[in-house]
């Protein structure tokens, strides 16, 4: 039987991954489609729903992304032997168009304009395990990025 402490891991591996560039949405970086798609938004946040497989804003295009984050996230319950009615919530949050932060987006290691990503998972406890990542990204642009043809 694994233990909700290993919720934390769970939520780091989650958010590593989706801010990795293996995270791809038709071959192009997930987190720059997904930029892409909230740009002429007012609100510049991302909210995905790893029990239900809900984006919000919702946009078809998303879908499959959005399965198979959250079949990782059952898989890796399974893995570590934690019951799903341990889990009341799980969700990935990205914010585009962040505040400047020195010691999280290191200035001119990537670019584009800071993004915050976090995965919050709430227990049946009530208590919240929280992984954060941080990168920079620029929305989507075929014209300047190459493919992935895997």
């Amino acid at each position: 039987m694994g233990r909700r402490r290993e919720l934390g891991s769970i939520a780091s591996g989650i958010i590593g991954s989706f801010r990795s560039r293996n995270n791809d949405v038709d071959g192009y970086w997930g987190i720059g489609k997904l930029y892409l798609f909230v740009d002429h938004l007012q609100s510049k946040c991302v909210s995905i729903d790893l029990c239900s497989q809900r984006i919000a804003p919702y946009n078809p295009h998303f879908d499959l992304m959005t399965e198979c984050y959250s079949k990782m996230f059952k898989g890796l319950l399974i893995k570590r032997s934690i019951p799903l009615e341990w889990i009341r919530a799980a969700y990935v949050y990205v914010e585009f168009e962040a505040d400047y932060e020195e010691r999280h987006h290191n200035w001119r290691s990537a670019l584009g304009n800071p993004c915050n990503l976090v995965c919050v998972v709430v227990d049946d406890n009530g208590k919240s395990h929280v992984a954060r990542a941080y990168t920079n990204c620029f929305p989507h642009d075929a014209k300047r990025e190459s493919r992935s043809i895997r």
